[in-house]
């Protein structure tokens, strides 16, 4: 055979091979593109700090997962686990408590809503803190009842998470808003800056939320004017964690330049969670691409400096996604 011939025929061969091979590439290339995450994750308002919590969740996902494609919506820590539960979003942030009140059916829900499943903490610790101006002539909660103290009190719009919590606060101590109204004082539901606000012009005496220790519209009122942190009693504590759900917490003095000793108080983690029928290797992924990326997180928000590897799965009430179970057990921190 000529040789020019059979040149011809091998450099067909290899050329063919090569187109092959390219062609089998695209092919997986397209099968990899088909796999990657494409889901959404509901987060706290636009510019709020769980905005910014939810899009670092998102950015540790994509980093660990090439072509994932995770959308961050704006939501709310009571909305969120309705829409998770309702298969209206696939994942979604709250707190471990708002997350527990909806699976079981507990105020603000109307109903169980048991499609909800925990998939890992995201922040370990809101502290519920009842913040008051320094000039108030009582220094604890049992002073304020036993002068019947016409406080003029502020929280959150009915139903929120740190109203509720202040409401059982109270209830724990024995008394009702409708206490504090008969003692001359009064209860307005306002959000944090124009609680603060009105703090400032002495038209508030107190307020409670959970929130971040330091929380920084805390930190921006103290620059103000001079404020006190009440501590709760340790029965109150356990009455209040049983019934929310919550834990025991301590808020270190060295919080707030206004503090001389650690405060006492309950606290509850900001928790992924997904719907139950999410599919468990991808839950698996999620969990494992935010524990393999604490370091990267840290650079997000200050308050990821306290998620570890202690404390990633202590996600409260709420059952675990089989994914984030499976994970968790292969890193040895579940029995």
């Amino acid at each position: 055979m000529n040789k020019k011939i059979v040149v011809a025929i091998i450099l067909g061969f290899i050329f063919l091979t090569a187109c092959e091979k390219d062609n089998e590439q695209e092919a997986n290339d397209a099968v990899q593109s088909e796999e990657s995450f494409h889901t959404t994750i509901v987060g706290g308002r636009v510019g709020g700090a769980w905005s910014v919590f939810a899009e670092g969740i998102a950015e540790s996902i994509r980093r660990e997962n090439e072509g994932a494609i995770i959308t961050v919506e704006p939501g709310g820590i009571v909305e969120n686990p309705l829409a998770v539960a309702t298969g209206i979003v696939p994942y979604g942030l709250s707190y471990a408590m708002t997350s527990y009140a909806a699976y079981s059916g507990e105020e603000p829900y109307d109903q169980p809503y048991e499609d909800i499943r925990a998939v890992s903490v995201v922040i370990p610790a809101n502290y519920y803190q009842f913040i008051i101006a320094a000039d108030v002539p009582y220094n604890s909660f049992e002073e304020l009842i036993e002068l019947k103290a016409p406080i003029r009190l502020a929280v959150d719009q009915k139903g929120a998470a740190g109203e509720i919590i202040t409401r059982k606060v109270l209830q724990a101590y024995g008394i009702s808003y409708d206490d504090i109204i008969a003692w001359g004082g009064s209860v307005d539901y306002l959000s944090g800056s124009k609680t603060f606000e009105m703090m400032a012009d002495n038209r508030i005496d107190a307020s409670g939320d959970a929130v971040s220790a330091p929380s920084s519209d805390i930190m921006e009122a103290s620059a103000l004017m001079r404020l006190k942190l009440l501590e709760l009693d340790e029965h109150v504590i356990e009455r209040v964690s049983e019934k929310l759900g919550m834990d025991a917490g301590t808020i270190n003095a060295s919080a707030y330049s206004f503090l001389q000793e650690d405060i006492a108080t309950v606290s509850t983690p900001a928790i992924l969670i997904a719907n139950k029928e999410v599919p468990e290797e991808e839950v698996y992924q999620i969990t494992k691409a935010i524990y393999e990326n604490f370091d990267y997180l840290r650079t997000v928000h200050k308050e990821f400096y306290n998620l570890s590897a202690d404390n990633i799965m202590k996600v409260g009430n709420v059952p675990l996604h089989p994914g984030a179970e499976k994970f968790f057990r292969e890193k040895g921190l579940l029995p």
